[in-house]
């Protein structure tokens, strides 16, 4: 049991953590802007009235206690899923432990919220808020199912996009009594994220008029071809918006015919950092990094990477982004550390052994190898940040120290 427990919190964390961008979260696409197209930030109720419960965080940050790291573990047979543990990852140690089982028999799993002492999480209409201290729980119950992926110190957040509508639905939760605000977006939002701030980096398309249903296949990219991404802060306390920059959705047109456009990557120190592409056709012709300030503005270039490649992931660190991971597929892999400014070449990096997961608030990062030979079973470890980014591949195996509290 504890071998099966180990190998689904492999396949949990790291599978999910690893196949997706930042921006795949929330729907959205981040297209190119340039420093002339960068509009001067408006001023906004957003810079006066910051979010009661403090930084947003997202891309599994919010999970992070500080010294524990939570992920759940459905636990059923053929009729569905009868229980759900809670496991602990204590990131200082290496040990993981269960520290409570539910007895739910839940349709619907969230995931672990964890603050100030206390885990949150929903199982289909229910909220359980739970003592990281001795895995007593108390239970909220719900109007209707809520499962955050975003989260301050007083309220986790849930967003879906809404096809009919074409909009991205944020619905805010409150962690301590269970009410449930369904807040008001831009119209035509695509795309949301986390940046360690009191607000939120949102993207909406402003279109002459409204964009037919993203169903309507033909319709809807033939509405889209004169759309503009309009990106702002928003604050959640009070629905204001703060205009950063606006851009064609499909990238700014280059004299060839080419379009050079941005994805967004995260924000550290106060700026804002993306990845962006020339393409005409099929490949890339060419691309690199930049970042601007939190108001859309001093814009600058990245130095190119020691080895040839594209970033194509992100990893977060307290709610801020830290280090950016580019290459090329198969070939060598680097990671640019935001917060130093340096490139560390990465060349014993592969997409299934060594690769980053999570990057705790000790400086440990989780990575994940292939422990079976290619046969499916996979083994996550840990290992000193700086010390991976020098390239040791000293890691630690994660110790699964008990199936449940009583074990």
């Amino acid at each position: 049991m504890k071998r099966a427990l180990f190998f689904l919190l492999a396949l949990a964390v790291c599978l999910s953590a690893c196949t997706s961008a930042p921006e795949s979260e929330a729907g959205g696409e981040v297209m190119d802007a340039t420093v002339e197209n960068a509009v001067p930030a408006e001023e906004s109720a957003s810079s006066a009235a910051p979010v009661a419960g403090g930084a947003i965080w997202g891309d599994n940050c919010q999970a992070d206690s500080g010294h524990a790291w939570y992920t759940v573990n459905p636990v059923g047979d053929e009729n569905g899923v009868r229980q759900v543990q809670l496991l602990r990852l204590d990131y200082n140690t290496g040990k993981q432990d269960c520290l409570c089982t539910i007895d739910a028999s839940p349709q619907q799993v969230g995931e672990p919220l964890a603050r100030d002492g206390m885990v949150y999480l929903v199982l289909d209409q229910t909220l359980y808020r739970i003592s990281e201290e001795d895995g007593q729980m108390e239970t909220v119950p719900l109007e209707r199912p809520v499962f955050p992926m975003i989260a301050d110190g007083t309220y986790g957040y849930d967003y879906t996009f809404d096809a009919g509508a074409n909009n991205i639905q944020l619905s805010r939760l409150d962690l301590q009594t269970g009410e449930i605000t369904l807040l008001s977006m831009p119209a035509q939002t695509q795309g949301i994220w986390a940046v360690g701030e009191p607000r939120l980096l949102v993207c909406n398309l402003a279109t002459d008029a409204p964009l037919p249903s993203v169903e309507q296949g033909e319709q809807y990219a033939a509405a889209i071809q004169s759309a503009d991404c309009v990106y702002s802060w928003y604050d959640p306390a009070t629905g204001a918006t703060e205009k950063l920059l606006e851009e064609p959705y499909y990238g700014v047109e280059q004299e060839d015919g080419s379009r050079r456009h941005r994805s967004f990557l995260g924000m550290a120190d106060g700026r804002l950092y993306f990845s962006w592409v020339v393409s005409k056709g099929e490949g890339p012709l060419d691309y690199g990094m930049e970042s601007c300030d939190a108001n859309g503005q001093d814009w600058q270039a990245l130095p190119d990477a020691p080895v040839e490649g594209e970033a194509i992931w992100s990893l977060q660190q307290q709610g801020k982004c830290r280090w950016v991971l580019g290459g090329r597929g198969t070939e060598a892999y680097w990671i640019y550390d935001l917060t130093t400014g340096q490139y560390h070449e990465m060349p014993h990096v592969t997409a299934i052994d060594y690769w980053p997961c999570q990057l705790f608030q000790n400086g440990k990062v989780l990575l994940k190898f292939d422990g079976e030979n290619g046969q499916g079973e996979l083994v996550c470890g840990l290992m000193d940040g700086d010390a991976y980014l020098a390239g040791s591949t000293d890691w630690t195996p994660i110790e699964d120290a008990a199936t449940s509290p009583e074990a």
